[in-house]
């Protein structure tokens, strides 16, 4: 993809399609930042969706995921283009699943879904009501993330950025999408029949430096806040296409990319001189994918 993300996460990636942010390296995929951009203003980065799009199935990402100097990689999933235009709307009404975000230090990843609702203004009920926009201008975003708890989280490895751990060693990040649940695991144990059939997934063992924090979270719909909260928008203006677990019943591309800085609390934004300074050592980091394999589920 070939876009900036001044008007998204307003993160200081420029994504480019130089060659230079994204290609194939010993059979891995790579995603890179890869330079300062004109002005030393943004950093030219790595971001990629797929050309297919997905419904329910397992999902497995086998990847090195870079630390530090305020980089924060995602690999999720999007309906339709880079605004997450679907057929209940543009983003967020559409939806995104998140199976991995990750910011500079953190020891571990957060996975969300999010969603919403066209609203009469920008704001959730009671301060907005809602509006069959397709959230166009106006939406109330309804995500499961939340920065105040570890709910949202699960624990990968520590990582001590004054040491050098500029990347995680490689892990598998395993996504279970299905009516009404969807489940991440990180390097979960897995086995397989002699047909090729998965048999069992457990989550592995928590490492004593998880501290007690899962390395595993699922949501389900009906225990999720969040995904009811987006119900009587789907069943009031989609009475026809809407299925109850919506918007997460339709069609997700696969994405993944660097950004860097832009998100609570980071010290660099789009368009600001800390891009290249402050945020510049995250020149040369590698999101590095050695397998992406989805097992879609028949209809």
């Amino acid at each position: 993809e070939e876009h900036s993300d001044e008007f998204l996460t307003h993160s200081c990636s420029n994504y480019t399609n130089d060659g230079s942010t994204v290609f194939s390296r010993d059979g891995n995929l790579v995603l890179k930042v890869a330079s300062a951009g004109s002005g030393g203003t943004s950093l030219n980065s790595g971001r990629i969706m797929s050309k297919e799009s997905y419904r329910y199935g397992l999902f497995t990402f086998t990847a090195k995921v870079p630390k530090c100097n305020y980089v924060w990689p995602a690999i999720w999933l999007l309906p339709g283009n880079k605004d997450g235009q679907g057929p209940y709307g543009t983003w967020p009404c559409s939806g995104e699943i998140d199976v991995l975000e990750t910011v500079h230090d953190q020891s571990f990843g957060t996975f969300n879904v999010v969603a919403g609702y066209g609203a009469s203004s920008d704001g959730c009920y009671p301060q907005a009501q809602m509006s069959c926009n397709t959230c166009k201008p106006t939406y109330c975003t309804s995500s499961t993330m939340n920065s105040q708890s570890q709910a949202d989280r699960y624990f990968v490895q520590p990582t001590n950025c004054e040491a050098g751990d500029t990347s995680w060693e490689e892990h598998t990040f395993v996504l279970n999408w299905q009516p009404d649940e969807l489940t991440t695991w990180i390097d979960p144990v897995m086995s397989w029949d002699a047909q090729g059939n998965l048999v069992k997934l457990e989550p592995k063992a928590e490492p004593a430096a998880a501290n007690g924090m899962k390395t595993w979270k699922t949501y389900k719909r009906q225990s999720t806040p969040t995904w009811l909260a987006v119900g009587d928008y789907h069943q009031q203006c989609f009475p026809a296409e809407a299925g109850a677990d919506a918007p997460f019943d339709i069609g997700f591309k696969i994405v993944l990319n660097i950004a860097v800085g832009g998100y609570g609390g980071a010290p660099c934004v789009w368009g600001a001189d800390s891009c290249s300074t402050t945020c510049g050592g995250a020149i040369g980091s590698e999101l590095i994918m050695s397998d992406i394999s989805v097992w879609e589920r028949r209809a």
